[in-house]
């Protein structure tokens, strides 16, 4: 059989939807295989599918796969010393040479390999062609309805994306409300557990959630770890939501408050360290950022015996297909510097001030809001996006746009929830005419669909 060549965004696609013989697969070294889940395709950095569900010989794995042409390519990808396929349970590829050695993780773990062209079905060149149609139609894709756009008048679609917006600040509201509520918990040291199931009478069934009075609302602190954590995950944009979230629920506003937040070494210091994106700073090219770089690893030696929940790992981080601006070591550095301007004293209340204030129209907020996240970096974040990189004309920043972002998604839904609990009528309604007098935010792959 002569083994083609197939692009990898094809040969994910095999693997996806199963385009093979899949009712005697087996490794290399000849156990058995069957695929209960092929899992989920990644788009970002990383293996190709997350959370695959693999039986290889009598054992079920769970993990994730990662695809190749040849398998020679795990090493010349130098995914060997990448920790971001530590979890990788199953090596598929196309061809194989026979002295080709196995892939190993960067724990020096051995993978399994399964080697697809056996298995291949001779009329695959014709799946080919109906695959590349099919990703050219994805790409065109829209809602089946937006021929006719036209001929719905214009009150009614305004009317409708306004519903729309209104559900979806509504999904963002409960959201943090429902955070909210676990942090109030914490602070009375009450642990949210299931509730046990009950039979008989429904009048007898508790309810499922303890009601929570105004007093229980009044705690500042949670409404400031609340921002905090809902800052970071905005942060973190798409890619990296996830660990900026584990991050501020690990690395609490108030442990962070055990110090100066205007100390913005300390602060770079104990939340670069305990990301786990604190390189040696042996391994870096560039003189200045080896000087910076021991600064902040000989202060988080001095903190970090202080501090006693959860660290993340440089694994945990995408860099992948990232504009510099938005790398996390950019985005982290940025919150560092606004660490101070947002949770200084009394940093709360005076958000919610800008809100009750009658003289002040929606345009004169939305400048204040954009003031209060605008910051001055020191001289190394001038010119750099992350350790590693040499000395640019530009550093980090947050613009106009990503401002908006963390307005419309974190702060007037904080807002709107604060007014909704205490009945404040005036900054409902201060919220809610901002919201409607912010500018567009950026497209993305929903508004792009409906375009």
């Amino acid at each position: 059989m002569n083994i083609p060549h197939i692009p990898e965004r094809f040969l994910r696609q095999v693997w996806q939807q199963q385009l093979f013989n899949a009712s005697n697969l087996h490794t290399s070294d000849g156990k058995p295989v069957r695929i209960i889940s092929p899992g989920a395709l990644n788009t970002d950095a990383g293996p190709d599918f997350r959370n695959a569900k693999i039986q290889i010989g009598r054992v079920t794995f769970c993990g994730d796969v990662e695809l190749h042409q040849d398998a020679a390519e795990w090493h010349s990808h130098a995914h060997t010393v990448d920790s971001h396929y530590n979890k990788v349970i199953l090596h598929v590829v196309l061809t194989a040479d026979a002295v080709t050695p196995l892939a190993h993780t960067a724990s020096h773990r051995p993978i399994p390999l399964l080697v697809l062209h056996p298995f291949l079905d001779n009329s695959l060149r014709h799946t080919w062609t109906d695959m590349i149609l099919g990703e050219r139609n994805e790409r065109l894709r829209t809602i089946p309805c937006h021929a006719v756009n036209n001929d719905v008048p214009g009150n009614i679609i305004v009317h409708w994306i306004e519903k729309l917006a209104l559900e979806r600040m509504e999904f963002k509201i409960r959201r943090f409300e429902e955070r909210l509520k676990q942090l109030i918990d914490e602070r009375k040291l009450v642990v949210r557990e299931p509730y046990p199931r009950y039979y008989g009478n429904p009048a007898d069934i508790p309810t499922p959630h303890k009601e929570y009075t105004q007093r229980d609302y009044a705690s500042k602190e949670a409404w400031e770890q609340l921002l905090y954590e809902g800052l970071m995950e905005a942060m973190g944009y798409s890619k990296n939501r996830e660990p900026f979230r584990t991050l501020a629920q690990s690395m609490r506003l108030d442990f962070l408050r055990r110090y100066s937040l205007s100390e913005t070494t300390t602060m770079m210091a104990l939340l670069f360290g305990g990301a786990g994106l604190l390189p040696s700073s042996r391994k870096l090219p560039e003189k200045e950022s080896r000087a910076y770089v021991r600064i902040l690893r000989r202060q988080w030696r001095e903190l970090r015996p202080s501090y006693g929940n959860t660290l993340l790992h440089e694994g945990d981080w995408l860099f992948f297909r990232l504009r510099p601006n938005n790398f996390p070591t950019a985005r982290l550095a940025s919150m560092c510097y606004l660490l101070d301007r947002l949770f200084g004293e009394e940093s709360f209340r005076s958000l919610v001030a800008l809100f009750k204030k009658e003289s002040v129209t929606s345009q004169e907020r939305i400048s204040s809001l954009n003031s209060l996240f605008r910051f001055s970096p020191d001289e190394y974040w001038m010119h750099h996006f992350h350790f590693g990189g040499k000395r640019g004309k530009s550093g980090i920043a947050l613009g106009t746009t990503r401002i908006h972002d963390m307005l419309v998604n974190v702060v007037i839904p904080i807002v709107l929830l604060y007014a909704r609990i205490f009945k404040d009528q005036l900054v409902r309604t201060h919220a809610r005419r901002l919201l409607a007098d912010l500018p567009p935010l950026q497209t993305n792959t929903i508004t792009q669909i409906i375009q």
